[in-house]
């Protein structure tokens, strides 16, 4: 059946968001165990709890609307997903992937921005005043927590990154007859 109403749309947006909640607890700890970075580890559990509170709070849109609440799949969230798992293919040292964490959830956060917005304006257009107090919540989240994410990420020793990087490659030359070349 075709969607040809704004009540529509918004039904389809909010099952997908809470799709996508969903599965990010199980990307949040996947990032956790992953990441080295205390700071960042506790971020990515920080936002795992939130993540449930803000589950909790679609389950109230969902029930102020008088509907069950049902998750379909997120191609979006999934998409960034698989985004992040094609890195590991390229074995990543700790600390790069650690760093790498934190900007794939820097991405995470701006589409769920983007997302709680459109929601958010959908149910404003709908006089939903419910939905659009508990989605803002949700986004006010979403935005503290991109602002940490960025924070952490800013700190990190970039420096140090490279110079690994360079050592690296400093042990991969071999010098052959008063040259260097690559093994």
């Amino acid at each position: 059946m075709p969607m040809t109403t704004i009540d529509e749309l918004f039904e389809h947006n909010l099952k997908d968001m809470y799709g996508a909640e969903q599965r990010l607890l199980e990307a949040l700890d996947e990032m956790t165990s992953e990441t080295i970075d205390a700071d960042a580890r506790k971020a990515f559990q920080q936002h795992r709890k939130e993540t449930q509170n803000q589950i909790k709070r679609l389950d109230r849109v969902f029930k102020s609307l008088d509907m069950k609440a049902e998750a379909q799949p997120c191609p979006g969230l999934e998409g960034l997903i698989k985004e992040k798992k094609s890195l590991s293919k390229e074995k990543p040292s700790d600390e790069i992937l650690s760093f790498y964490n934190l900007h794939a959830a820097q991405k995470v956060e701006r589409y769920e921005i983007t997302a709680y917005e459109g929601l958010i304006e959908a149910a404003e257009h709908l006089g939903l005043d419910e939905a659009v107090k508990q989605l803002s919540q949700n986004l006010e989240e979403e935005e503290a927590t991109l602002n940490k994410l960025k924070a952490l990420a800013s700190e990190y020793d970039v420096e140090d990154l490279r110079s690994q990087e360079e050592g690296e490659e400093e042990e991969e030359m071999a010098t052959v007859g008063g040259r260097r070349r690559r093994s």
